[in-house]
């Protein structure tokens, strides 16, 4: 069956076939007539690490679940109550941000995260984000992070909003760039 798959903001369209159905589930799967990234979703290339400034994970043991799938994963020994610190650059670097906008569509976005503060981000992102979502903040391939909105500005930046988020298990720690 042919279908016209549309998006409203920016709002362009193009033309597909259901390849896959569950009608109870109300899950299609659709095919574009000509390949594209008509949904914007970005996945970071092999070698996306290497133009982005260092983020350093600190701590005696390595952070649990940043690169293993949950069935892999294992519960880490509580060695300390004091969190792992992360070191983020001064003038923030590039993390992937994944979750759910306030449509109900899952979104992932690449953009400059920002600390503030020690447990703390900022980051500027297309779709508008609910108070209380968490979002998985991805800053390599070994390291991805939970992370829960505190706060979504009145007004848009660049046509993006700035969201603030804090992070539960992890110390963001300034690094000054030499």
């Amino acid at each position: 069956m042919e279908v016209r798959v549309a998006m409203l903001a920016p709002y362009k369209w193009r033309v597909g076939q259901v390849v896959w159905a569950d009608s109870h589930d109300s899950e299609y799967g659709i095919e574009l007539h000509r390949p594209e990234n008509f949904w914007g979703i970005y996945f970071p290339p092999e070698d996306w690490e290497l133009g982005v400034p260092a983020v350093t994970v600190y701590g005696g043991t390595e952070i649990q679940g940043a690169s293993q799938p949950r069935s892999a994963q294992t519960k880490a020994p509580e060695t300390s109550s004091e969190p792992n610190a992360l070191q983020v650059p001064e003038g923030g670097t590039i993390a992937i941000l994944r979750g759910v906008a306030s449509n109900g569509i899952p979104f992932q976005e690449r953009d400059l995260i920002l600390p503030v503060g020690e447990r703390n981000a900022t980051m500027l992102i297309g779709p508008m984000v609910e108070l209380g979502q968490k979002l998985s903040v991805i800053f390599s391939k070994s390291c991805t992070e939970t992370a829960t909105v505190t706060a979504v500005s009145h007004s848009r930046e660049y046509d993006r909003w700035r969201i603030w988020m804090e992070f539960s298990r992890i110390k963001l720690a300034a690094r000054m760039d030499s």
